[in-house]
């Protein structure tokens, strides 16, 4: 009997046993990381109140309603409790630095519209939910030229990461005829944060109104703008000439008359010659001229 509770009940009270220390160990990470999320409230009440410089870990303290113990053990110091909260604001900007790669898939004009709509559709949403934030960042510009560590670590987790990201996809597309990428990205970035700039963080939005599609829209074309000027270059040679009508053999029938100055351009030995240095100096083909040579039209 002794021998069958043994091979019975033994795994059972150990199972049990491991599910107690298990649940004792979500409990522990549970209550660490209610701690934590206390800590950096109250970093973020004592931070912008104060001032980085101005900020103690005592309050702090007081505020996460903690011992000093549990707050440096996990914060050496007042710079690291700051840079966690730099964290939790690129954590919330996710959604502009981690982008998936099929976003960048398709037409430079829609890629780009696209990044600067999420761009800035994320940063409103971020604002919103968390209105902190933007204290957070003008912060960190404030106290940038005493604490330059601090403005350091944001700009290298954020700003850099998306120029990088843009300038990549530049490089990919060498039908921009772009002569410099990462210069072209950092302008990019440049339009929509001085947007953000106005609209958020000065709150002047009023005294320099502007629709946000307008600035995007005008922003891509810029970038595009040889995309586009190759594109309308060649747009006369995609505009058809209306059908003429056919005989009752099937043969088209003609709707003018051939003059004799395009009998002789036919006719002579450099006919083609011709046809191409009037093509070119009208922006059409060989076939269009001859089209509008027989209708008498007169051309470059």
């Amino acid at each position: 009997m002794r021998i069958l509770e043994f091979i019975v009940v033994a795994p059972i009270t150990q199972a049990k046993g491991d599910m107690q220390a298990k649940n004792k160990g979500l409990n522990k990470a549970s209550q660490s990381a209610d701690k934590i999320e206390a800590i950096l409230t109250g970093a973020m009440q004592e931070f912008l109140t104060h001032g980085f410089a101005g900020a103690t870990m005592d309050r702090v303290t007081a505020a996460a309603g903690v011992s000093k113990t549990t707050v440096y053990s996990h914060f050496l110091d007042k710079e690291k409790l700051f840079i966690a909260l730099i964290e939790r604001l690129i954590t919330s900007c996710a959604g502009v630095l981690d982008l998936p790669k099929d976003f960048f898939q398709g037409e430079p004009a829609s890629v780009l519209a696209g990044l600067a709509n999420n761009f800035l559709n994320q940063l409103s949403k971020s604002v919103s939910d968390t209105p902190e934030l933007l204290d957070l960042i003008r912060l960190v510009i404030a106290e940038s030229g005493r604490f330059p560590t601090l403005a350091r670590y944001l700009v290298s987790n954020t700003q850099k990461i998306f120029v990088n990201n843009i300038t990549q996809y530049l490089q990919f597309h060498p039908e921009l005829q772009l002569t410099d990428p990462e210069a072209t990205a950092r302008i990019f970035l440049g339009a929509l944060f001085h947007f953000v700039m106005i609209e958020y963080m000065l709150q002047s939005g009023d005294i320099m109104p502007m629709e946000r599609q307008r600035l995007i829209d005008n922003l891509v074309n810029l970038i595009t703008t040889n995309v586009q000027l190759d594109e309308n270059k060649y747009s006369a040679n995609k505009e058809k000439s209306t059908r003429r009508k056919r005989s009752p053999t099937g043969k088209f029938e003609p709707d003018y008359k051939e003059p004799k100055r395009l009998r002789s351009i036919r006719l002579t030995d450099t006919a083609w010659e011709n046809l191409d240095a009037i093509a070119k100096a009208n922006n059409l083909t060989r076939s269009e001229i001859i089209e509008l040579l027989a209708r008498g039209q007169e051309l470059k």
